[in-house]
C-alpha cells in the first residue's frame, strides 16, 4: 500500500510539473581539441583541450498572450587559455574556468524586456561579430585585443522594441554593475544584406560598433569595425579593430577565411593583426570536424601566436 501511495503521488508530482512547464528544451554540445602552437617556446607546443555546454530553456505563454522564457547554460571548459591579471575583458571564456549563463524574458505585443544577471546582454546580440566566419576553432588574438559588444560588467535589463517596420530591430541595454552602463543596437536585416549598429558607454570606456553582413547563394561576407576609448585615470586609451570575414559552404564543407587588426589611434600604431583559416565538414547529424589555422602578429612579440587546431564537435 505504501509503495502504491508513493508512486501515486510522485505522478502527481510529475504531472504538476509538466503542466507549469509548457515547453523544456534541452540542447547540449561537446567540443574535443587538439591544438598546436608553434610560437609556444616555454612549454609543450601540442596540447588537448575539450568544452561541453548544455542549455536547458524553459518557455510559457499565459492566456493573456504574454510569453515567458528562462534560459539556463552550464559550461564546463578545458580550454588551455589563460587571463594575465592586467587583462580587462570580460570574456568569460577566455580563463579556461566553468561558468553558466542565467537569463530570462518576457514579451508581448509592447516588445520584450531581457533580464540578464550574467552580463551578457542578451538584448544587443546579433548586431555585431558578422566577420566572425572562422572562429569556430581557435578564434585567436592577444589578451588585449577589443572587438564586439563591450557589455556590462553585472546585472543588466534590455528592452527590445515590437516590430514596426519588417526586418528592423532596435533594442537598449542598462546595467548597474561595476560603473553604470547604457547600450542600445539599431539593425535592419533586407534578407541577402543586414547591418547592425551599437553604441555603449559606462563611466570609464564609450565602445561603438559597425557590422555589415551579405548572403548569397552559400556564400557569405561581413565586415566589423569597433572603436573603443577608455578615459579612467592617467593613461588613456583609443582602439580601432576592423574585421573583414567570408565563408562558403557547399553541401557538408564550408570553408571560411577570416582577417583583422587592431590599431592604437592615440599612438598612431597598429598594435596587432590576425588571420584564421578554417574548414569544417559534417560528418553526420550532430557531428562536425573542424580543421583550423590562426596567425596573430602583435607589436609585442609575447602575444605572437601561430596555431594549428583539429576539433571534433558533438552537438545534441
Amino acid at each position: 500500500m505504501r509503495k502504491i501511495l508513493l508512486a501515486s503521488t510522485a505522478l502527481v508530482a510529475l504531472t504538476s510539473v509538466s503542466a507549469m512547464a509548457a515547453d523544456v528544451t534541452i540542447s547540449g554540445s561537446y567540443n574535443f581539441m587538439y591544438k598546436n602552437d608553434d610560437k609556444q617556446t616555454d612549454t609543450d607546443a601540442g596540447s588537448f583541450s575539450s568544452e561541453g555546454d548544455v542549455n536547458i530553456k524553459f518557455s510559457n505563454t499565459t492566456d493573456t498572450g504574454l510569453t515567458t522564457t528562462l534560459n539556463y547554460g552550464m559550461h564546463e571548459t578545458g580550454l588551455n587559455k589563460s587571463k594575465p591579471e592586467d587583462d580587462e575583458d570580460d570574456d568569460k571564456t577566455s580563463d579556461g574556468a566553468a561558468y553558466d549563463d542565467l537569463n530570462a524574458s518576457l514579451s508581448g505585443d509592447f516588445g520584450t524586456l531581457y533580464f540578464d544577471p550574467a552580463g551578457d546582454d542578451v538584448a544587443l546580440g546579433g548586431f555585431d561579430e558578422k566577420a566572425d566566419k572562422a572562429g569556430e576553432g581557435t578564434d585567436e588574438a592577444s589578451a588585449t585585443y577589443r572587438g564586439g559588444i563591450m557589455g556590462a560588467s553585472g546585472t543588466t535589463i534590455g528592452y527590445k522594441l515590437p516590430t514596426v517596420v519588417d526586418g528592423l530591430t532596435i533594442a537598449l541595454s542598462h546595467g548597474e554593475g561595476a560603473g553604470e552602463y547604457f547600450g542600445y543596437g539599431i539593425g535592419y536585416d533586407a534578407g541577402m544584406f543586414n547591418i547592425g549598429y551599437v553604441s555603449e558607454a559606462t563611466n570609464e570606456a564609450t565602445n561603438k560598433v559597425v557590422s555589415i553582413g551579405v548572403n548569397a547563394a552559400g556564400l557569405s561576407l561581413g565586415f566589423d569595425q569597433v572603436s573603443y576609448e577608455d578615459t579612467e585615470g592617467a593613461t588613456t586609451e583609443e582602439m580601432k579593430m576592423t574585421s573583414y570575414g567570408v565563408a562558403y559552404t557547399l553541401d557538408d564543407i564550408t570553408l571560411a577565411y577570416e582577417m583583422g587588426k587592431m590599431d592604437d589611434e592615440k599612438n598612431n600604431r597598429e598594435e596587432e593583426n590576425h588571420k584564421q583559416i578554417q574548414a569544417s565538414y559534417a560528418v553526420a547529424p550532430g557531428i562536425t570536424a573542424i580543421v583550423s589555422t590562426s596567425e596573430v602578429d602583435s607589436r609585442t612579440d609575447t602575444s605572437d601566436k601561430d596555431v594549428m587546431e583539429i576539433q571534433l564537435k558533438l552537438s545534441f
